[in-house]
């Protein structure tokens, strides 16, 4: 059996590194032939595995192009079982390239899981170049995690409000490389204050893991506001902001002519 991984063009430093192939090289080597099997010798299928990165569409032109060279019969493609990504509402993203976690799950009273699920155009791939996932992808799937579990889980206790999420504090371990393939994310909720529905208080952490790996741990403390509160604090603030902002400012007669 011939297998490998297929992983969206993004990580095609990976590929280098590897035996995964971008989705760009693997059609093209379809269409180069490179993937039949010489005359009439015989082989064992080739099974493609999904890594990150991967659309249906890029699946949907790898299969056209396996029945074109005449072995789509002859190999397996296996897709990766996410999930449904989390919605627009539990993530606050406007667009679902940029949502990072799919299939989450209660698994336990105060436990939830998701999968990692990197579109190849999410914002944070677009000006970066690594063969594995950058901290900061896995620190706004963290945020995603805490947001969509205290969204669908919590806050829904009050249908009629509209939260807000404001950090105190974020606490970051990395153990071990994340690279483009399945990762599993872990959330334990340790506590979760919802006395006041303005106000709710969370102490959240997340565990992602690969490879049977514990690969990277968030620790999250924040609060929820009622948006209509927020706005206050947030104009509050603003104001006072600028007001210390201008006594900073230079004196006028201190000032440089322009030009």
């Amino acid at each position: 059996m011939n297998a490998l991984f297929v992983v969206g063009d993004r990580y095609a430093a990976f590929a280098d590194q590897t035996d995964a192939m971008t989705v760009s090289r693997l059609v093209s080597g379809i269409r180069a032939g490179t993937l039949r099997p010489p005359g009439r010798v015989p082989v064992g299928p080739l099974v493609l595995a999904e890594g990150q990165g991967v659309s249906p569409y890029d699946w949907e032109l790898i299969g056209d192009e396996l029945a074109r060279q005449g072995i789509l019969d002859r190999t397996r493609i296996v897709r990766a079982e996410r999930g449904a990504p989390a919605t627009r509402t539990e993530t606050h993203k406007h667009r679902e390239r940029n949502v990072l976690i799919a299939g989450l799950t209660r698994t336990g009273e105060n436990t939830f899981a998701a999968a990692l699920s990197i579109d190849n155009d999410e914002e944070l791939q677009l000006d970066h170049q690594a063969s594995h996932v950058q901290g900061m992808v896995l620190l706004e799937a963290a945020r995603q995690m805490y947001l969509a579990v205290c969204e669908r889980h919590y806050a829904s206790r009050w249908p009629e409000r509209h939260y807000a999420y404001v950090f105190d504090s974020l606490r970051t371990t990395f153990r071990n490389f994340v690279f483009p393939l399945e990762t599993t994310i872990a959330c334990h909720v340790h506590s979760a204050d919802l006395s006041d529905p303005e106000l709710l208080s969370f102490d959240v952490q997340v565990d992602f893991g690969q490879a049977r790996l514990h690969a990277a741990d968030v620790r999250m403390v924040g609060t929820a506001f009622d948006r209509e509160l927020l706005a206050r604090k947030e104009a509050r603030g603003a104001q006072r902001a600028v007001r210390q902002a201008l006594r900073v400012l230079p004196e006028p007669a201190d000032l440089v002519p322009a030009g």
